[in-house]
Order: C-alpha cells, then structure tokens, then sequence
C-alpha cells in the first residue's frame, strides 16, 4: 500500500515515479506510512456538537459469507499514480475494464466502494487540506466531474481521508485530524451530513475498517511509532466500553487493515520497512499466518466471499503493482503493471 500521501501535504507520503530523487528502497515507505504531523490545515475547522448529531445506527446484517465470488469477479478501486499525479482508478479482477475514474491536477487517495458497488468514496488533497468526495461511474450523464457524478461529501473539517462504508451503505466511517491534534476516527452520513468524531484509543488513528455486521469498526493506532501500530475494536453496541485489543506479536505491524467476511480475522502487513509481508491475523487469539513472501507488499483486501485478496507489491523489480492470490497466499497473479505506481486496492461487488 501503500498507504499513504505526501509532499508534506497529506497524512502520508505520495508514491512518485522512480528517479534518482526518490529511491526505489524508499516506496514502500512513501506508499505505507501515515506521516500525520506533515498536515498542515490551511482553514481552521467547522466545530460540530456531538450532542445534535442524529444519525441513525447502520444495519446489522448477518455474519454469514455472502454469495461466492467467481475468480475473475467484481471491481478493484486503487489508487494509480498517473503523470505523476495520484488518481483513482478501477478494473476488474480478471484485468478487464481498467478505467482511470479522476483526472484532476489535485492528488487523490484512499478509494473504497461501497456495499451496492454504485459509488467510490475517497480522499482529495486541495490546497494543502484533505477533503473526502464521492464519484459514482455508472452515472454518464454530462461532464466527467460534473456534479451528477462527483459529490464533495466534506469541506474543511479538518484533514479527512482513509474512509470505510458501513455494510448497509448508509453510513461512512473515516480519520481525520482536526488543527494540531491527532487523527481520530469519525463518522458521517452517505451523503456527508452530520460528521461527528467517535471516542477512539490513544494515539494517532492511522486507518479504520467497518465490521461486516456493522456492529463494530476497527481501528490501527500509533502511539509512540509511526512504523509499528496497535488494532483495537470499537463497540458500536456499547461505544463506553473501553476498545479492545487484538493480540498481536508482529512486529512493526502495519497501518492497514481488511476484516474477513466472516470476522474470523482481518489481512494485515509487518515487517522491516523495506520488507513488508502479508499477513492474515486472527482476531480471537492474534494468531499471525503469513501469506506473502518477499516483494515487500501492503494494502491487502478480501473479496467479497473472502476466497481471495488483492494487494500492491514491489516484488516487479521494485514497481508498484497489484496482485491476486487466493486466501490461504496460493495461486497469486499479476493484476496491474503500468510503469507508474497502482496501490491501496479495495475489492468491491
């Protein structure tokens, strides 16, 4: 994954294209790590009052696999550095129907889908500030970036980015950092109404990921390292219970997470920086089995039966792609490999 942007002017580092100004050895760190202190909001946020929010509380939907996914099925939305500026783009898990979806000059980041497959949340850096904005490809009429297909869903409450989709659709989870504090995890409307902040564990949230009940959201903390976070679960049943902890014993674990579909377990990386390996870690016991060896990976993400996952790799002689392998780490295959970098998969319907 690699995770994240940056030219100090996004809560982690943007993946360039190779040159002798951005050394290969340091990708996966520019592409993993949410660098939070290099944000710099240029607004002073709008102030909301936790007490006036009236969201509804999103579904809860059975914990039973949904309908197998056929190997080449559903849509992959990624992350792809273009011209070098950072884009959205999508294609599908037998390598048809890539599409570039964004063309700005601005960088974009972190897409997910949503549940129905209808529309992509991600993150937008404008002016040095992260704003979260919705796109739905289906919808041709008019312009590309016309209203009837781009909607912005925040505007200025901070620094708002690495968002999540309740399983019912209804809701958006995401971080964002509000001036000089750090980043925490909040929740608003589809549409971007009412965004609230939720009580999360200490340190810097650096990525959030919806149960697929809808009962819980879990979160990656760093509190003292950047390069090595914490997971905790948050109980929407009962948000004052303190968050629980997932056992862990990697080290350096990075600050990504997928939940499988039956939450038995969630996809995770660790590992020196330059030598990042997936890994599928059980929730329960914290037991770790790895799935990738060598090729520095990150970003994992089920689909949507758990059957397979998709994740970005420098093991192509050090370009960022994205892969395919089956859930147990078996049967992978190149997805992507245009010469500049694809990252941040999000598997979708």
């Amino acid at each position: 994954m690699h995770v994240s942007p940056d030219h100090r002017t996004g809560p982690a580092r943007e993946i360039r294209r190779r040159s002798r100004r951005f050394p290969v050895s340091l990708l996966v760190i520019a592409a993993l790590v949410a660098f939070f202190g290099l944000i710099t909001p240029s607004r002073l946020p709008m102030i909301f009052d936790p007490s006036s929010v009236s969201l509804p509380a999103p579904t809860l939907l059975p914990t039973a696999p949904p309908a197998p996914t056929d190997v080449h099925g559903g849509t992959i939305v990624f992350t792809c550095t273009r011209d070098e500026i950072n884009q959205i783009c999508m294609i599908r898990a037998d390598g048809s129907g890539y599409e570039q979806l964004t063309s700005g000059t601005a960088n974009s980041y972190y897409p997910a889908i949503s549940p129905d497959g209808r529309h992509i949340v991600y993150a937008v850096n404008l002016y040095d500030t992260f704003d979260l904005y919705r796109l739905s490809p289906g919808v041709v009429e008019g312009p590309r970036n016309s209203e009837s297909r781009v909607k912005r869903l925040t505007d200025y409450i901070g620094n708002a980015f690495s968002p999540s989709y309740s399983p019912d659709g209804s809701q958006i989870a995401f971080l964002n950092r509000v001036s000089d504090g750090p980043a925490e995890l909040w929740i608003m409307g589809k549409d971007g109404n009412e965004p609230h902040a939720i009580s999360s564990p200490p340190g810097a949230v650096v990525a959030a990921q919806w149960s697929p009940d809808g009962r819980s959201v879990a979160v990656a903390t760093a509190l003292l390292n950047s390069f090595s976070h914490e997971i905790y679960v948050l109980d929407f049943e009962n948000l004052a219970a303190p968050p629980k902890r997932v056992p862990s014993s990697l080290a350096d674990l990075g600050g990504s997470l997928a939940g499988s579909p039956d939450q038995s377990n969630m996809l995770v990386f660790a590992g020196p920086a330059a030598a990042r390996e997936i890994y599928k870690l059980d929730i329960a016991t914290g037991q770790a089995t790895q799935l990738t060896f060598g090729g520095n990976n990150a970003s994992a993400s089920y689909s949507p039966d758990g059957q397979y996952v998709v994740f970005n790799s420098l093991r192509n002689s050090g370009q960022a792609d994205l892969y395919v392998m089956r859930a147990d780490g078996h049967s992978m295959r190149r997805l992507t490999g245009n010469p500049e970098p694809d990252w941040q998969p999000k598997w979708g319907p």
